[in-house]
């Protein structure tokens, strides 16, 4: 029984790591028994984020894009929780962006982990596709090769409902080795960093990305919320 809860969860992290790419994401059987799984990728996809809450309930996270040749544009994710067929948290349905840039998201059924980075994600992805004419499977694998043999994971400290709480930093330049990187000059020195912590509700606080020596950034940063209740101890 052990053997077939990992290899289960092995494929739900290859599905989760691989980003979405699909229109019929699952990710619903998510648990630590993963035995090759690099602590970046347990820490991102293979925790039980959303154990905690009590659906229903939604997650709000603020978009912020700037440096681009659009100027300064801000946005917005949302992430609607109800309860399962068991009556746990959650299934999932989301939204992220606006107008000409919605991205199409799948609802997830039995989702343990919070799906808001592999959304982040997906859309950075299409991004770095559109801009640079690459290949949308070569940007996927060098941010599934970064997570899994070269990211850091640094504790740091986040301001939350007004008091400090401890959080987890991971950081990936999922780009600063790729033999390709010659083809896509400034979107190559590209780094990302995502922060965690079970002070907040759904565990994912927020996520950056920047190009050093630029002023080109994104943020997605959870806000405050009455909407998501917590489980009684």
């Amino acid at each position: 029984m052990k053997c077939a809860r990992s290899t289960a969860a092995r494929g739900a992290l290859r599905v989760a790591i691989a980003l979405i790419g699909s229109a019929s994401l699952s990710v619903s059987a998510q648990t630590t028994e993963v035995p090759d799984a690099s602590p970046a990728e347990r820490l991102l996809f293979l925790q039980p984020h959303l154990a905690g809450i009590r659906p229903p309930g939604t997650l709000r996270y603020a978009y912020v894009e700037e440096g681009g040749a659009g100027g300064t544009l801000k946005d917005a994710m949302t992430i609607d929780l109800r309860a399962d067929a068991t009556g746990a948290c959650c299934d999932v349905s989301g939204s992220f962006l606006s107008g000409p840039r919605a991205l199409q998201l799948p609802d997830i059924s039995q989702a343990r982990s919070n799906p808001a980075l592999l959304y982040f994600l997906e859309q950075e992805v299409r991004q770095l596709q559109q801009q640079t004419r690459g290949q949308s499977a070569h940007f996927r694998q060098r941010i599934r090769l970064a997570l899994a043999h070269s990211a850091t994971v640094s504790p740091t400290t986040i301001r939350w409902r007004g008091s400090d709480a401890a959080a987890q930093r991971v950081h990936i330049a999922p780009y600063v080795d790729d033999p390709y990187r010659q083809r896509f000059q400034e979107a190559s020195k590209k780094e990302y960093d995502f922060v965690m912590s079970d002070a907040v509700p759904g565990g994912v606080y927020q996520v950056l990305t920047q190009v050093p020596g630029t002023d080109r950034r994104q943020t997605l940063t959870l806000q405050e919320t009455s909407d998501v209740r917590s489980r009684a101890p």
